[in-house]
Formats: C-alpha cells, structure tokens, sequence
C-alpha cells in the first residue's frame, strides 16, 4: 500500500516549487495577466443585468479562481471592483498567503482562500492505492473536488491548471504511459464538471488553457502577424499540443460527458495569445466560455 497522501504530497511539493520560482516574475506575467483579467472583466459585464450602467456592477457576484497560485495571471485590485467576493484555490497555501498579502486591505478582504485542494480528484485516489474503473473514478474526484469549495459563483475561472496537473502526472506515473493516459482522460472529465458544477446555474465558466509551449514548437520564432486562430488550429488537428488543452478533446469530452452535456448550454472559443513565462518559455493560450445551463 502506499504511503498515506505520498502522491498527493508529491503534487503539492511540486506546484511549490513552481510557485516559489515563478512568485517575483510579477512584470513577466503582465501581458498574460491583462489578458486574462480582461476575460474575467467581460465575463463580470456579461452576469450584470444589461439594463445597469458600468457604475452599478461595482462588487457584484461572487469569483471562483482555480488554481490561483501566486495570482501573477490576475489584477485582483481590478476583479475586486466587479465583484463582491473572489475566492482563490491552490495546492499550495503559501502560494496563496503571499498573493494575499501583497494586496491592499479593501482588495484582501474580498478574498478567501482555500487550499491545499487537490484540483485533479485523483491524487487522494491514488493514495488508496488499485484504483477504480474509469466512470468511478471521475465520479470520486469531483465529489471530493466540489466538497471541499462553495458553490453557485456566478464566474468560475481555470487558470491554466490541466496542463500543470498533467505535468504531475507525468512525473509521478514514470513510464507508465497507460496510467498516465488514464489520469489524464480522468481529470478532463473532472475538471469540466467541476468548473461548471462550481458555477450557478446560468453563469460563466472560463477556461484558460496553455495549448503549447516553445519546448515542442518555435512560438518565439513566428511572425507577428501570424494567425494565431489558425495555428491553433492546425496544432490541435496536428496532435503536437497538450492533450489535456487541446480544444478538440475538451469539445468531445464536453459531446459525450452526459453531466457535462446536461450542466453545459453553450461554448465559445475567444482569442488566442502568446506569453513568455518562466524559464524563457513562450506560451499559446486560448480561452473557452462555457455557460451553465439555466
């Protein structure tokens, strides 16, 4: 039997470590952050009443941000105008103090941390040891996930997490290329569910994903003008992005999930953009809007 949370130990550390190197490249993060805080922006217009004016959706609803780390992907300072409560959700509790700390005392105390929340489901699972069929072990994680947060947010976020879970697995299964497979076709289904069981019926669920990175194709070499739509595209088709963020297998998860197919009314694919983060690596992140059913 394993040793008692051994995996999910193992995923925490992980994650801190990234978060401490990645905790001082706040100015690094700037071009993601602004794209970001903008989709949460527009989301936040979106849940208001189109009749108010701009004046009137001070603090209005309730943000749930996944897998927030250091907050360097978010303006809190900016979301903390649009909304009454954002509550930030990480492995890593020290990642969260620090981003807390760091804000003004009418920004801080409009946040609620909770952490360590294992965001896949399954780290716990493995921990039991053989672990159960595949519909089960979907069905385990997101019980576990959703258990452990509140509820009916009117804005769910995912910051790019399935890539850094995915990452995890890849560490802790080794060459098991079939568990890897079978840990990460799970925690798709998971983490679609969770973000839309999160969000109140009727509200928004944005997910942002990391497609790929400079470590398996030239981003920092393209042309400015490139259409990223169409690279995105072409790579997805082309299997040469994270199969965990590649939109075609989100689409299809989301087609025969038949929770997802019942929580989710609608998708739509925004924008695409490039980011250098840490270790020099430049990103391609796209978002996806998923809007519970009413």
């Amino acid at each position: 039997m394993p040793v008692k949370d051994q995996f999910f130990e193992q995923a925490r550390q992980f994650e801190q470590k990234g978060n401490r190197e990645g905790r001082d490249l706040w100015e690094r993060y700037a071009v993601h952050r602004r794209h970001l805080t903008d989709q949460v922006l527009a989301l936040a217009g979106r849940e208001a009443n189109p009749a108010t004016s701009n004046d009137n959706l001070i603090g209005a609803g309730r943000l749930c941000l996944l897998g927030a780390g250091n907050c360097n992907d978010y303006q809190l300072d900016e979301l903390a105008e649009r909304f009454s409560e954002i509550h930030l959700v990480d492995i890593d509790p020290a990642a969260l103090a620090r981003a807390t700390n760091r804000q003004a005392a009418p920004v801080r105390n409009k946040l609620k941390c909770h952490a360590p929340v294992d965001l896949s489901g399954l780290f716990h699972q493995l921990d039991l040891g053989r672990l159960p069929e595949r519909d089960q072990l979907v069905e385990r994680g997101v019980k576990d996930v959703l258990g452990r947060l509140p509820a009916d947010f009117d804005v769910v976020v995912s910051g790019c997490v399935m890539s850094q879970i995915s990452w995890s697995f890849a560490r802790l299964g080794g060459d098991d290329l079939e568990l890897r497979a079978l840990l990460e076709q799970a925690m798709v289904n998971v983490h679609l569910r969770t973000l839309l069981g999160l969000t109140r019926p009727g509200g928004t669920a944005l997910l942002a994903a990391d497609l790929i990175s400079t470590d398996n194709y030239p981003l920092d070499e393209i042309s400015p003008d490139t259409d990223l739509r169409a690279l995105m595209a072409q790579l997805s088709a082309d299997r040469l992005v994270y199969a965990v963020s590649n939109p075609e297998l989100l689409q299809q998860v989301l087609r025969r999930d038949r929770q997802l197919r019942a929580l989710c009314a609608s998708t739509e694919m925004g924008a695409p953009w490039l980011w250098t983060g840490s270790h020099e690596r430049t990103y391609l992140v796209y978002p996806m809007v998923l809007r519970r059913a009413p």
